[in-house]
């Protein structure tokens, strides 16, 4: 009789944490008055990828670890090792953030969590079961596949451009011994502009609810976050959105949400896609190292503009270096703080996100990179070595909402105690 009398009131106690964990989660995230205020045009591009969001909820050893966001970005129907069909199943692969598989800490050194599951909630209907396919700490990606018995829809990816020219044209001609010369647009690149209007996605967990907020891209504005390659928005997000899509107004995804201080930062999709095919065929990303912290030129203060415009006035793009670590490959380079990076391997050098495009697979080769250089009239032409980063060095990834998650976690627990104690006591 007492062994019944204490499983009733564990399985009482275990409803209750479930029952007051998502009316938490639904003060936390602030479920009731979303898209209150969101205009037209904002519910017309979310709707068109809409879809494609999930909520991914992840458990170690029985115990709730992370709740996220991801995007559904393909979608293939199963086939059997006799290559026939897989008896009308289909396997959907998900992008979403490796916090979901992280183990929770504060420190710089990242792990992964013991006996992770992994669950997928769709716009409706039961969560479904996720396997982990592959994972990046150093830009914080993950890939979860499911299998469905209905192909879902799947999200158009759309790489950016966000350069943006410091003078409408190059002004130096071909008679100069050295010159910017304007660059072919890629037309199937997104122009994206300071200022320019961006959407984050995400789906909570208990209702399985859509969350929509716009904003627009900031040029200056920068968090805590370690990623270089992150651009940031005046969305504001919650922990929930975190691993969703960042969507342009045509629908199409342009980033992978992540959130600081309550608003959206997000990894370009440019170099998501790229972790995501090598995750897949590689299980695994290799990361250039250069020793160097960059700066986009046009997100540099005013007064520097205008000192570099009046020394270099033929400068049209180019990405400033800030900082340059001792013993780097950049060091050996003879690259300095201040040095603007024009070129490389013989190409223009937009913006931080196309240089990290040129380097990407050039881990123990050389490239050639022209500088301008403050103290010089002339254009610097040097050679360095590209390193690979080591795991010690990954980019850290901390979670403002993990502290608050856990305080909800422990009222849920409380407060599902006294429930149960007065439930059982009536």
């Amino acid at each position: 009789m007492e062994s019944a009398t204490s499983s009733k009131r564990q399985r009482v106690v275990q409803r209750a944490a479930r029952d007051t964990e998502d009316e938490e989660e639904e003060k936390m995230f602030d479920v009731r008055s979303v898209n209150k205020d969101l205009d037209i045009d904002s519910k017309i591009a979310a709707l068109k990828v809409s879809l494609s969001v999930v909520c991914l909820l992840s458990r170690t050893g029985g115990k709730n670890l992370c709740r996220c966001s991801g995007t559904v970005v393909e979608c293939e129907r199963k086939q059997e090792s006799g290559g026939g069909g897989g008896g009308g199943e289909f396997v959907a692969t998900i992008l979403t953030s490796a916090n979901l598989l992280r183990f929770p800490s504060y420190s710089r050194y990242t792990f992964l969590a013991p006996d992770i599951t992994v669950e997928v909630y769709l716009s409706k209907g039961k969560p479904l079961k996720g396997q982990v396919l592959g994972y990046d700490f150093h830009y914080n990606l993950a890939i979860i596949q499911i299998t469905t018995d209905y192909p879902l829809p799947t999200a158009i990816l759309t790489d950016i451009d966000v350069s943006m020219p410091l003078t409408p044209t190059p002004l130096l001609t071909d008679s100069k011994p050295f010159g910017l010369r304007p660059h072919t647009v890629d037309s199937s690149l997104f122009k994206l502009r300071g200022g320019d209007k961006v959407i984050a996605l995400a789906r909570t967990l208990t209702c399985q609810c859509l969350l929509v907020e716009s904003g627009t891209l900031s040029i200056y504005k920068s968090s805590g976050l370690h990623c270089q390659e992150l651009l940031y928005t005046s969305c504001k997000t919650t922990q929930v959105y975190i691993g969703g899509p960042l969507i342009n107004c045509d629908g199409e995804v342009i980033g992978i949400v992540f959130h600081y201080d309550g608003y959206a930062a997000f990894l370009p999709i440019n170099i998501a896609s790229r972790c995501l095919q090598l995750l897949k065929r590689d299980r695994g990303v290799c990361h250039p190292w250069l020793g160097m912290t960059l700066t986009n030129s046009y997100a540099a203060k005013a007064s520097v503009l205008e000192e570099i415009i009046q020394k270099f006035p033929h400068i049209s793009n180019g990405i400033i270096v800030k900082d340059v670590m001792k013993g780097s490959p950049a060091a050996h380079a003879g690259i300095v703080s201040k040095d603007i990076i024009v070129e490389c391997d013989g190409e223009v050098v937009k913006c931080s996100l196309e240089f990290c495009r040129k380097v990407w697979n050039r881990a123990s080769q050389s490239v050639e990179v022209v500088v301008m250089r403050p103290s010089s009239s002339k254009p610097v032409k040097l050679t360095m070595v590209v390193d690979e980063l080591k795991p010690a060095s990954y980019n850290c990834w901390p979670v403002p909402a993990d502290k608050e998650y856990a305080a909800v976690i422990w009222r849920s627990i409380d407060l599902a105690a006294q429930r149960a104690t007065t439930w059982l006591d009536t």
